[in-house]
Order: structure tokens, then sequence, then C-alpha cells
């Protein structure tokens, strides 16, 4: 009994030091809030409420009402705390909401973005997504003349990078960017803003050192050099300014470089320093870079930087190490990605026009014939080459399924056989034992034959016609001899079941390989009869034609 009353006596304890802790904070915050503390614990129970999953529709109505009444005219107060900003950003509806928008809107000729709170950036954010369209312009011009001092506040800056990245339109987004620019900038501002220059050639030195002064702190802060913003004005410096400058610029952000590739200019202005540095720098940004080499090439923008590595650093060596080493350990991933594969496709076949559009082809030339490469450009390739085709022929051996069947992946099969230096053999084989079955129309257990499978069948034909471009190279191997040797005559006779496989046929028919051919046709002979007799489709009409050649 005295072990049960001592422990009961403990807990009345503790109950009794949680409603002295209660009670002391409540006192504090009563003196603190004054005459917002009645109305915050009145919120709190109405959000309470509100926030429940199974709250009426009537019901939210009355309380959304409720809330709004509580909460108009103090929305500048409500804004400094955390807990009622939350209850504030609950958007209402109809002439509620609107209420709260144009109070927001009177708000802001008396704070002017002097203060940002770091929890009342949520209702403003909150304004910007579903505020009309005189509430966003309200927003813009509230920016105006403050988005230097925003941007250095972490906040803040996630407000801008909002505003100019999804509500600006193209006026509001050249306001929001015209800052940065400089003072001479905005004094000699013409109506198109890509002529001031022009228009200027006296103020040209004034507005590109005052542009290096405004963006070279920010690259010292990581918050501020992520935003796309920013990057916008970085690559307009990039473009217009002279040799010196331009130099001392990549000296000062070769470091945050990095936090830039994620965005089309950042990517841009990342390029352009790869371009421009000095070997030193150039390698400095390499190595900067090899931490990320997994994410950098699965980017729609960073995988650009790659590329531009590629063409311009004369060290293979240290892109070996630093960059390729890394992406050729992660083949899996990389490969199965959409800008990871052409990462790897520009290496087997730098420029083609079959995997990068004329835009981005045009953009990579820019850092053509820079001062700082001194490698040829066919020896840098081809040293680059040697050192990813043995990783990529000896992945497409012992996965061949995977990539032949996989629409994605199909293509770089061909550009693997095509492209790559060493020994072919291995990998060729293992596409063609893909094949070394009969074919029996619609597949068994639900696979399809190779030969009938809508990538399979592409993969077999772009193998067989890149045989002359391999003679022409020199090289030894034929993909085409490859397949009938390990398939067999009795296996292709089947594949004339199939207007797919007729069609791969008809590729081996007109091989460049003139034995492979002969085969071919021998052992399609017998087999003429029973093709005239189903020939219903396309492909054996002709494949008909090409026998009776």
């Amino acid at each position: 009994m005295k072990k049960g009353s001592s422990e009961q006596t403990k807990e009345e304890m503790k109950k009794e030091r949680l409603r002295k802790k209660k009670e002391l904070k409540r006192t504090r915050q009563q003196a603190e809030r004054k005459d917002m503390f009645d109305i915050i614990c009145k919120a709190k129970k109405v959000w309470g409420e509100l926030r429940r999953k199974n709250c009426k529709e009537e019901v939210k109505k009355k309380l959304m009402k409720e809330m709004h009444d509580l909460i108009r005219g103090k929305i500048r107060q409500v804004r400094r705390e955390r807990r009622k900003t939350r209850r504030g950003r609950k958007r209402g509806e109809g002439k509620k909401k609107r209420r709260r928008e144009e109070e927001g809107r009177k708000r802001r000729g008396k704070e002017k973005g002097r203060r940002w709170y770091i929890y009342g950036r949520h209702v403003v954010k909150k304004l910007l997504m579903y505020g009309n369209k005189e509430v966003l312009a309200a927003l813009m011009q509230a920016f105006k003349g403050h988005v230097r001092p925003m941007l250095r506040h972490a906040a803040a800056s996630s407000i801008i990078e909002y505003a100019y990245n999804d509500k600006a339109v193209l006026a509001q987004r050249l306001m929001l960017t015209e800052e940065l620019y400089g003072n001479t900038f905005t004094f000699c501002k013409v109506r198109m803003r890509s002529k001031v220059l022009e228009a200027n050639p006296d103020k040209r030195n004034s507005i590109l050192d005052e542009m290096k002064q405004i963006l070279t702190p920010m690259a010292q802060k990581e918050q501020v050099i992520k935003h796309s913003l920013v990057h916008k004005v970085f690559l307009d410096f990039f473009q217009f300014a002279p040799e010196k400058m331009r130099a001392e610029l990549i000296e000062s952000i070769r470091e945050a470089v990095v936090y830039m590739a994620h965005t089309h200019d950042g990517a841009r202005v990342a390029m352009n320093c790869l371009w421009h540095g000095t070997a030193k720098r150039s390698k400095v940004l390499v190595l900067f870079c090899s931490g990320l080499t997994v994410v950098l090439p699965q980017g729609e923008f960073s995988h650009l930087v790659l590329l531009a590595a590629f063409d311009c650093v004369d060290d293979t060596k240290l892109v070996k190490q630093a960059v390729l080493s890394e992406v050729l350990s992660s083949l899996d991933e990389v490969i199965s990605n959409k800008y990871g594969k052409k990462v790897l496709l520009y290496l087997l076949s730098p420029r083609d026009p079959a995997h990068l559009v004329p835009e981005i082809i045009k953009v990579l030339e820019k850092g053509d014939g820079n001062a700082h490469s001194k490698k040829d450009t066919s020896v840098r390739r081809k040293e680059l080459l040697e050192v990813v085709s043995p990783p990529l022929l000896d992945y497409l051996r012992d996965n061949a399924a995977g990539m032949v069947t996989d629409k994605a992946t199909s293509v770089t099969v061909s550009d693997i056989l095509a492209s790559a230096c060493g020994d072919l053999r291995p990998a060729m084989t293992a596409v063609a034992q893909l094949a070394n079955q009969e074919l029996l129309p619609g597949g068994t257990n639900g696979q399809l034959h190779m030969a009938e499978h809508p990538a399979g069948h592409l993969v077999l034909k772009w193998l067989i016609e890149q045989d002359l471009g391999l003679a022409e190279a020199g090289k030894e191997e034929r993909f085409g001899r490859i397949l009938v040797d390990t398939v067999g005559k009795q296996n292709l006779q089947t594949w004339i079941r199939v207007n797919r496989g007729a069609m791969v046929l008809c590729s081996l028919l007109n091989s460049c390989d003139k034995s492979v051919s002969e085969e071919v046709k021998a052992a399609l002979e017998p087999v003429v009869p029973d093709l005239r007799r189903c020939c219903s489709s396309k492909g054996s009409e002709i494949l008909l034609e090409n026998l009776s050649k």
C-alpha cells in the first residue's frame, strides 16, 4: 500500500508541475500578445474543428466565416507567427477571400518589403497562388525596388523565386530582374532591354562592372545562387562581358557553379565557365562536379554541362577519374534515364542530330574554338570513347534482353555496336542469342519472339543495316553473319509467319555481306510456296519480291 501511495503522489506532483507550466506559458503569452491573445485562443479552437477530415461542408462554411471575422483587420499581426499564419492561409471563398486579399494589398504600402517574417511568407505565397490579376499586379509592384535585399533573405528569396517562375508575366519578370543589372542600366534602359548596351556603348563597362559587383556576393550564398532569377542575370553578363571581366567572375563563382546547373540559364552559365575558364579553373569545376556525376546526367539541363565538359576539357584522364568513373559505375540508373542516355550517346557519337535537337547543338558549338582548349577535338573524343566502350559493351552483353525489349534503351543498343571500339562479337552474340528459337505468332507465355517484338525487330534491322558502316570503318565483326550462324536455317524459316519477321528477313537479303544474303535466300527457298499461300501482309509481299530478284 505504501508503494502504491508513493506512485500516486509522484503522478499528482507531475500533473501539478505540468499545470503550473501551462499557466506560466499562458501568462507569458498573454503579456506578449496583449489584445491579440483572446483572438489567438479563439482561432486555435476554430482551426482545431476546421482541420478535421470529417468536418461537414456546412459546418466548414460557418467556421470559415467565424475565422475570417476573427482575423479581419489584423493581417499584419497574424503574419508574424507560424500557427496564426496557418490559419490565415486557409483559402476561404468568394467575398471573404477577396476581403483578405484587399487587406494584404493595403498593407503593402506600409511594409514595402522591409520586414519579411519567417512565417509571414506563407501568407504572401498564398496571395500569389490564389490572388486575382489585380492582387498579383499589386504584389509584383510591392516587390519593386526590394528584390536585392529580399534575395539575401532566406525566407523572402523563396517568395521572389516563386513569383518569378510561376506567376510573373514577361514584363513582371523583367521588372524583378532589373535591379540586378545596376543603377546605370536602369537609367539607360530603353524600350528593348537587349538594345541597352548597343544604344549606350559609352556606358557598357559601367553597366557590366556594376553587374559584376552585384553578382559576386550572391555567389557566396548557397540559398541565393540556386535561384533561376539570378541565373538569368549571370547568363546575360557572360554574353556581353569582355574576356577580363568574365575571367574575374568565373574565378569568384567557380565553387558555386554546381548549384546553378539545374536550371535552363544556370546550365548555360556553367557551360560558359567551362569554355572561358582557364585549364586550371576547368579542372576545379570538373572536380566540384565529381560528387554529383550520377545526378547531373539525369537532369533536364544539368546533363548539358557534362556535354560541354566532354567538348572542352583537355585532361581526359581527369574527366575519367572525376566524372566517367561514377557514371559508368551506375550504368543501370543512368542508361534508363532520358537525359542520362543522351550523355552516353554523346560519348559514342558526339552531336549526332538523331539524339540532339539542332538548338542544343548550336549551344554546344558556342564553345568551339575557345582559347583554353588546345587538344585536337578528334583526339579528345577518341580518348573518351576508349574509356566508355569496354564498360558499355560488357553492360550490353550482360543485359541484352532488357535493353533490346525496352523501347527507351533499344536505340542505345545499335549506337553502342556502331560506335564503340574494341571486341564487338560478345555483345553481338548476346543479342543474336535472344532470337535463337522458333517463332510462334503471338509468343509463348506472354513473351514475343525478338523478331516479332515491337522494339526487338527494329534492333535486328538496325544492326543488320549498320554492317555497311562497320565495313567502311574497317571493323571485322558483322551482325548479319553472327545472327544467321546463331539462329540457324530452320528457325529463320519460321520468321515468315509474321509481318515483322518478314521485314527482318528482307534486311538480311539486302545485307552488305553477300554470303549472308545468299545463305538466307537458299534457306527460304523451301518455304516460298507457304509464303505465297499466306501472303496477307506487306512484309510477305516485299519478302517475295526480294526472293525473286
